[in-house]
């Protein structure tokens, strides 16, 4: 019999060794991104583990509260993929039971919707879980070294704008430095306004800073002409892995192709320093632009599924082609920034 408790990952020190110790460990699962999460939006971590003995598989969880809709569990909120983890000696008979045993407990706790996010399961279907795979995740293997990576760019889309970007004196920098998450966030609350979208808090990106940045578990890249910046990324890395999290810019200045020199630039200081992947994130296939940009790098793209119990529903379930989502979209698009800016303060903590 599975014996299983909740816990919370900032008060459990096991659970980070647990983490940094597992092939398949990211950051979204640590306690640094919890504590993200929590200090913003003030959600409840659950996290499920076994009750006794070593970790050998853990459940990460936040207990969304709906008065309306009734309390969620969502695996993780503003994640694009965060898997349960098991030990590796763990059999798939044992996998499926701890599953189980896992969904009973929720169960009991009275929690009406569960969402997991990337993890793809035939348990989970049989046990009436429905599949949504709309997305898409794009890696590019860091292992190949510089050389095969740049043959694998396709020449006109991506290794000409970087060449283009170099010759008109494009800078990069690589910062840990406070002052410039504000340089990062000015930049985002127009590229948000752009593609009609709501902006997260500027708290999000402080406690971003201080859990994950000041920890050197990520960086700001910003991308100078003459002194302006023009575009700037947020990468998290952990594990050899280098998560492109974030990534905004100045419409006027993408002439200058700042973002492919970013991530040129990011790239060869990855594989200097031995980093094995780059996970490109999370892709809706209706945006053909940024699904074609990604793909001319030669990142390799996989199916996302996510998977609701009992039925497919919330914000990570609409699809960016649906009437809904364009609605609200070209509505964003029109409103003054300042307002915009409000209302990602007051309302963005309900799309996770």
């Amino acid at each position: 019999m599975v014996i299983i408790k909740t816990f919370s990952p900032l008060e459990e020190k096991r659970w980070d060794e647990f983490i940094g110790n597992h092939n398949e460990g990211t950051i979204f699962h640590t306690s640094h991104w919890s504590r993200v999460i929590q200090k913003t939006y003030s959600f409840e971590p659950q996290f499920f583990i076994n009750a006794n003995g070593d970790i050998k598989f853990g459940f990460p969880f936040f207990l969304i509260k709906d008065k309306i809709k009734g309390n969620r569990l969502i695996c993780l909120p503003f994640t694009d993929e965060c898997l349960p983890l098991f030990a590796s000696e763990l059999n798939s008979e044992e996998k499926n039971n701890i599953i189980s045993a896992v969904i009973g407990l929720i169960e009991e706790k009275g929690i009406k919707q569960i969402e997991i996010r990337g993890f793809n399961n035939e348990f989970l279907r049989n046990a009436n879980f429905k599949d949504f795979n709309y997305y898409r995740k794009f890696t590019l293997d860091l292992s190949k070294g510089l050389d095969l990576l740049w043959k694998g760019f396709k020449q006109k889309s991506i290794r000409y704008p970087i060449k283009k970007a170099q010759d008109y004196g494009v800078r990069i920098v690589h910062s840990i430095a406070g002052e410039d998450m504000s340089v990062f966030y000015k930049l985002n609350l127009l590229t948000r306004k752009k593609h009609g979208v709501l902006p997260q808090p500027y708290n999000f990106f402080l406690n971003i800073y201080e859990e994950i940045i000041k920890k050197n578990l990520g960086f700001i890249s910003i991308a100078y002409y003459k002194s302006i910046p023009i575009a700037t990324s947020i990468f998290f890395v952990y594990n050899k892995i280098v998560h492109y999290k974030y990534n905004a810019s100045i419409i006027d200045y993408l002439r200058y192709q700042p973002n492919h020199l970013i991530l040129w630039s990011v790239i060869q200081w990855a594989v200097e320093n031995g980093y094995r992947i780059l996970d490109m994130g999370r892709t809706s296939p209706d945006n053909k632009g940024l699904m074609s940009f990604k793909r001319h790098w030669g990142a390799i793209e996989t199916e996302l599924h996510y998977y609701y119990y009992p039925d497919v529903q919330g914000v990570g379930a609409i699809q960016e082609n649906s009437l809904k989502y364009k609605i609200a979209s070209s509505i964003f698009k029109k409103l003054p920034l300042p307002i915009l800016q409000v209302m990602g303060n007051k309302f963005y903590k309900y799309l996770g």
